[in-house]
């Protein structure tokens, strides 16, 4: 799944109306202007029982969604029993304890160093909602 199948699969099963960010180099990934609501979207080539955010995108997305008077999500998609699941969270809600890794410093596009970055894992039970 990639990020527009995320926002289309939202947008027939929700009342949101999300559009995909034009800028390639905004902090999140789609934006619903009749709710307000900033979508950060990641899609997982695999399934895990906790996902990962990065806190430098989580900082970011909920600093600018308070001074706008926003809402920030976190849609995660990964395969599950054969199809694709949406997870969706609302960071601001949950108990995100912060440590250290070692990681790539991007999944894709070419970078493939390894550096530290700051993350969390979410249990896919603290999704608000499901889509599939």
């Amino acid at each position: 799944m990639n990020e527009q199948q995320v926002i289309d699969l939202l947008n027939d099963s929700s009342k949101y109306t999300f559009e995909k960010e034009k800028d390639n180099f905004s902090r999140y990934d789609a934006f619903c202007k009749e709710n307000g609501v900033m979508l950060e979207i990641k899609c997982r080539r695999a399934f895990y029982d906790d996902t990962l955010i990065e806190k430098m995108k989580y900082d970011w997305n909920t600093q600018y969604a308070n001074d706008n008077n926003y809402k920030f999500m976190y849609a995660v998609s990964m395969p599950k029993d054969g199809k694709e699941t949406v997870y969706i969270f609302k960071p601001a809600e949950l108990d995100i304890s912060w440590f250290t890794k070692k990681l790539p410093a991007q999944t894709d596009f070419g970078r493939k160093e390894w550096i530290d970055k700051e993350i969390a894992y979410i249990p896919i039970v603290d999704a608000v909602a499901t889509r599939g």
